[in-house]
Formats: C-alpha cells, sequence, structure tokens
C-alpha cells in the first residue's frame, strides 16, 4: 500500500496531533507535517518548513515546490475519501500565484471539493501566516489498486 496512504490514514484514525510527513522524501525536505482534518469539510491542514535547496537567488521560494506542497495537500485530503481498493493519481492540476514565497513556514488548507468513484476535484491554498501565496485546483483520478 502507498505509504502517503498509509500515513494519511493514520493521522485522521488517531485524531488531532500533528505528525511529520516521513513517508516521501520530498515531503520530508519540504518540512511538511499534518496539522488538523475536518472531515465535515473534508479538509487537510498540512505545514511546510522548506529547506534553502528550494530557495533562488533572490531568496524566493521557487514554483515548482510550491507547486508540490499544493498538489500533497489535495493528493492526500483526497486519500481520506478513497475507497479501500483504490488508488489516487492527479490527472491535472492547475495552479494561482499571487505573491512571491519569501517566508520560512507555510500552511496549506487542501480539501475534496467533490469525491467521486472514478474522479475526485479538489482544491488548496497556501499561506505564509499574513496572505495567500497561490491557489490550485486539481482532478485527481481514482484507480482501482493493482
Amino acid at each position: 500500500m502507498n505509504p502517503d496512504l498509509v500515513l494519511v490514514r493514520r493521522f485522521v484514525a488517531d485524531g488531532s496531533a500533528a505528525v511529520p510527513v516521513d513517508s516521501s522524501a520530498l515531503a520530508v525536505a519540504l518540512g511538511a507535517r499534518l496539522e488538523a482534518w475536518n472531515p465535515e469539510r473534508r479538509e487537510l491542514v498540512m505545514s511546510y518548513e522548506p529547506d534553502a535547496t528550494f530557495r533562488q537567488g533572490a531568496g524566493v521560494l521557487q514554483g515548482g515546490a510550491v507547486a508540490s506542497m499544493l498538489d500533497f495537500a489535495m493528493a492526500f485530503a483526497g486519500f481520506t475519501q478513497l475507497p479501500d481498493d483504490a488508488i489516487l493519481s492527479t490527472l491535472s492540476m492547475n495552479v494561482v500565484f499571487q505573491k512571491a514565497a519569501t517566508g520560512a513556514r507555510y500552511t496549506v488548507r487542501g480539501r475534496v471539493e467533490k469525491p467521486g468513484r472514478r474522479v475526485m476535484f479538489a482544491a488548496a491554498e497556501i499561506t505564509d501566516g499574513e496572505a495567500v501565496i497561490a491557489t490550485a485546483t486539481s482532478t485527481l483520478l481514482v484507480l482501482p489498486r493493482a
């Protein structure tokens, strides 16, 4: 089973204690943590403290890192709606950048807007504690587990 899926399910089942995301090397490098789960909104809150590897010369967080943080949050929110015999894949993702990411810590709220048996629609936003850095939407494909 996907180690990310196992981690998310354990987090949701265990309650509200924040946990580091240690199931993916990229998530570890981005300093990812699962912070909160809201089942009514189908919303998963994550925090990130990316290291200098992801900074451009001017100290701005690289756009691909921001997109990865948004993608993690939407996919992980999707995992909460996934049946046991399925896997999830990002089919498409659209990111709108609104501000340069110059902070040290970020919060991402990922939520499933519309769950489905074959396709889910998700959305996310990343903030630096003061303002929205970027928003995203994605289409998540639900596939049978091989």
